[in-house]
This record gives structure tokens, C-alpha cells and sequence, in this order.
């Protein structure tokens, strides 16, 4: 029997292949808005997807609890614009984009801009805003709700002019519009005091700030808080939250805030200020008008992470990661001194190490933003060479630098350099400046070349049983640490969709760790 002419054979599609290999095809598309969209082809492409995405976060949750991660460096397209290096800043995922707002850098610049990333194409964007724009400033809150973002708090640089001005802190409330990019100065009552540093997170129609660094309108100095702050996401009213009589956390600052549930919150780690960094958790419960602290008691302490206040943490799932790098017997943690605070010079032999990023040599590259790079110094100066202050070319003595006193007028929320070393590095630098070919350069050059990059490694913090009676928070033993990137500090750390995001930091270099 023969086919008529109308009858054609039929051709092949994509949508004649088995679903299993159609789940693999959507698999390797990138889990935002490119496989979000693929879900309107068909039916069954939509139950195709729908699998891939549970596939992929459990397979992600997995991950996480097997240390089994993969790292991946993006490196910016330079023919599209280029997001400066910067640390401290504030970051907040909505939908298929990452925002980063502010930071500073090491040469004492604080930002206001605000920039996107697409997390389809991995490209930045700098959207351009209208309104009344926030101060340039770092470690301020960042949220989203619904489709704004809540801008809380900060701090900033004092100005050059006149000299030894201490740093500044907000107390402003920004909101930007992601849909009609416009940021608009909200102006409340009962406002919480300037503060920097602080944790916030949206439960419901509220925002959650705890702790921070602030400044009462009573006080001089500057204050370690554990008061709560929650603000009303619809009618913009400040309430300060009363707690119940009991145990509480200290103040603190850098701390890592995490919702575990629509009535509970827990925060963790956290600085004090010189020689108190805090490793505790505590659980926030918020059921009734007057809210209740919890201490959660820490097991597993031989695997937890040093220095959680300047390593931020990230929910994924019933679990808190943390990066950090493997703590060896001869390291020494990186202590916090606050730049109010005076730094008398150590012995040599002090085992404390401090970074101070702003006594540095402006901005060689100590932020990381993907690809490092280096801008030579064409001429140098002795006098910077040497940390020696230029005086009168005859008859007069070199002026050391005074660090206590220049420490003193540095931001906050940064670590600080052990003064004697830095005079040694200094030193050091001074000798190769003048004797290029002495036995002091050939050791310094050795000592470059024998430089050991270290890495950041995944710490995991299980909360399953921090609702349980006695509540409870296990660290779980490490593995597999040496594939992640290399050691940073400040930076953000965010969680997509099925994979982790970091961004910025500053370097902890080995000479100052």
C-alpha cells in the first residue's frame, strides 16, 4: 500500500528524547534565568526542570556535607565594566542578580556605588540610579524585600582635612527600588544610634539588627552592642526589642546572623574588641512579645574555624558554612584592636599577630576582586621606603612613625599589624632600597620566592539539633580544604542558586599573619 502524497514522515525533535536525557541537556544550562525560562517550552520541559533544580540542591546540600566542592575563579570580561576592588562592602542576591553596595579599600576610600551581577552571563553591571544616594561607607546591612533593598548603618573614613579625626558611623536608612533604580533616603522615628558591623536579616515583614559597633548620642567612644533593632518593612518604624531576664550575648561585632526558622534566629562568633573573638552561638527566640536568648552549646571545638568575626558565614540548609584557612600550631590568630584604642609597641618575640591594611603602601593590590594585578611604583621614595618621616636634608635626625598614634585615627572593624613588625618589614624594605646587592636583599628575595600561598577551606557548623531542648550545634570534621581560593578576610560570602558565592576581601598576607 502505497502513502499518499500528503503523507510526510515525521521529523525528529528535541522533545522525542527520553526525559533522563533531556534533564542532562537542561543541566548544563546556567541554574538562573536562562533554565527559569526553559520551564515555558512545554509541560514536560517544565517537569524537566523542576527535577534538575531539586536534583541540583541536593546534590548542592551533599556537597557541602561532604566537603566535596568545586572552586571556580570568574574572571570579568575587560571589555565590559569592571567593578573596583573593595572589601567590607555589603551584598544581597534577588532574583537572577547579585547586588554589592559600598566597601573601602586599603587606600582609605570608602564607595557609595551600587553594582549588579548578572549570574546568567557572570557579567557586572552598574545600573544607573536616581534619588538621594547613601554616603560612601562600608560594613553596612545590606536586605531585600520584595523588590527593594534595604540599606542600614555603616561607617566611613575621616576626611584628610583636619588631621586626626576619628572615622564616622550612620544611621541611615536607604531603599533602593530594583525596578524603577531609584534610592530613596527613608526618614523614621526612634532611630536606632549610628552603627557599623551589626547583622541583619528579614523575617516576615521585619528587619532584624543585632549588635554592631555604635555610638549613642550620650556616649564619646564608640560601644560593643547586643541590643535588638527590628524594623516594621511596611510602615518604616523602628522598635527596639526587650529580652527576658537571663543569660545573653556580649557585645560584639562581625557576627554571623542566620534565620532558622520564621521564630528563631542564631547568631555566631563575633569580635569584642582586643583579644575577644567570640566562637559561641547563641539562639534568638522571637514567639513572644518579650524574646529569649538561648546559649547553644558548641561540640566538635577541635574543628572549629579561628577568626569567624572577619569570616562570614552562610546558611545552606540546617547548615552554617564558614571558610577559613587550617589552623596550624604555629600561627597565631589575627587580633582586633579598635582605632580608638592606643597600641603601645610589643616585644619582638610578641606570638600575637595584627594586620593594619591602612598603614600600608597605598593599594597593591590587598583586595581581591577574581584576577589580581600590580601597578608598579615608578620612583620610589627613601623616606616611604623606609617608613622614615623626610626631615631637613642636614644636621637633624629621622622621625620614626608613630604607630600607636596613627592606629588610633584608622576605621574600625579592621585588624591590626604588631607595630614591631611592621618597623622590622620596614626595616627590611629600607635595606634593599639602599643595598641592592647586600645579603639582606638576596634574604629578602629568597624569602618572595619561598612565599607559600594559603587557602581557604570549608568549616560546616550543623544546626540540626539547635531546636532541640538543650540545644545543640556540632562542627563537623573538615576534609579536603586545600582546593578553595586563596585566603582572604571581609569578604562577602552568599548563597546562590545551588552554589556559593564569594566576593572581594582583602588578602592576609604571611608577613603580617
Amino acid at each position: 500500500m502505497e502513502c499518499s502524497g500528503s503523507c510526510s514522515a515525521k521529523i525528529p525533535s528535541i522533545d522525542d528524547l527520553p526525559e533522563e536525557v533531556l534533564e542532562y541537556i537542561l543541566s548544563l544550562i546556567a541554574p538562573y534565568k536562562d533554565l527559569h525560562d526553559s520551564m515555558l517550552v512545554s509541560k514536560k520541559w517544565r517537569r524537566c526542570v523542576k527535577n534538575v533544580v531539586k536534583i541540583r540542591q541536593r546534590n548542592f546540600h551533599k556537597g557541602i556535607s561532604e566537603f566535596n566542592v568545586k572552586w571556580s575563579v570568574v574572571n570579568p570580561d575587560s571589555k565590559a565594566p569592571i567593578i573596583s576592588k573593595r572589601y567590607s562592602h555589603s551584598a544581597a542576591i534577588h532574583g537572577h542578580s547579585m547586588y554589592i553596595f559600598g566597601g573601602c579599600t586599603s587606600a582609605m576610600t570608602t564607595f557609595n556605588d551600587l553594582w549588579l551581577l548578572d549570574l546568567t552571563t557572570r557579567t557586572w553591571l552598574r545600573p544607573f540610579t536616581t534619588g538621594s544616594y547613601p554616603s560612601p561607607k562600608a560594613c553596612s546591612s545590606l536586605v531585600h524585600y520584595k523588590d527593594l533593598l534595604v540599606l542600614f548603618g555603616g561607617w566611613t573614613y575621616p576626611p584628610a582635612y583636619p588631621l586626626y579625626q576619628s572615622w564616622h558611623l550612620f544611621n541611615e536608612l536607604h531603599v533602593y527600588d530594583i525596578t524603577t533604580k531609584r534610592w530613596t533616603n527613608i526618614c523614621t522615628e526612634n532611630n536606632p544610634p549610628p552603627m557599623a558591623g551589626h547583622s541583619a536579616c528579614v523575617v516576615g515583614q521585619w528587619m532584624i539588627v543585632f549588635g554592631g559597633l555604635q555610638k549613642p548620642s550620650t556616649a564619646v567612644h564608640c560601644e560593643k552592642s547586643n541590643d535588638i533593632w527590628k524594623l516594621n518593612l511596611e510602615t518604616w518604624v523602628w522598635h527596639k526589642q526587650e529580652v527576658l531576664a537571663g543569660p545573653k550575648p556580649l557585645g560584639r561585632f562581625g557576627q554571623t546572623q542566620v534565620m532558622v526558622n520564621e521564630k528563631n534566629l542564631f547568631i555566631l562568633g563575633g569580635s569584642g574588641g582586643p583579644s575577644s573573638q567570640y566562637c559561641d552561638g547563641w539562639l534568638l527566640n522571637m514567639e513572644n512579645s518579650l524574646w529569649k536568648w538561648i546559649k547553644v552549646e558548641l561540640q566538635g571545638k577541635a574543628n572549629e574555624p579561628v577568626n569567624i568575626w572577619s569570616n562570614p558565614g552562610c546558611k545552606i540548609g540546617n547548615k552554617i558554612v564558614v571558610l577559613n584557612r587550617i589552623r596550624r600550631e604555629d600561627e597565631s590568630p589575627v587580633v582586633y584592636y579598635p582605632r580608638s584604642h592606643w597600641t603601645r609597641s610589643e616585644p619582638d618575640d610578641s606570638r600575637r599577630s595584627r594586620i593594619d591594611i591602612a598603614i600600608r603602601p597605598p593599594d597593591r593590590d590587598e583586595n581581591v576582586n577574581g584576577r589580581r594585578g600590580d601597578l608598579r611604583q615608578l620612583r620610589k621614595d627613601p623616606a616611604e621606603s623606609s617608613g622614615i618621616l623626610p626631615g631637613p636634608s642636614e644636621g637633624s635626625r629621622t622621625q620614626p612613625i608613630d604607630w600607636s598614634r596613627r592606629n588610633a585615627f584608622m576605621p574600625p572593624l579592621l585588624p591590626t599589624i604588631n607595630p614591631a613588625q611592621a618597623k622590622r618589614t620596614l626595616m627590611d624594605m629600607s635595606m634593599n632600597e639602599f643595598y641592592p646587592h647586600s645579603s639582606t636583599s638576596v634574604s629578602i628575595q629568597a624569602n618572595k620566592r619561598e612565599k607559600k600561598m594559603h587557602y581557604l577551606g570549608l568549616y560546616v557548623l550543623d544546626l540540626a539539633n539547635v531546636l532541640e531542648k538543650n540545644p545543640i550545634a556540632t562542627w563537623l570534621p573538615p576534609n579536603n580544604l586545600q582546593n578553595g581560593p586563596e585566603e582572604t578576610i571581609l569578604y562577602t560570602l552568599l548563597e546562590g542558586n545551588s552554589e556559593l558565592i564569594m566576593f572581594g576581601g582583602i588578602l592576609k598576607e604571611d608577613y603580617v599573619i
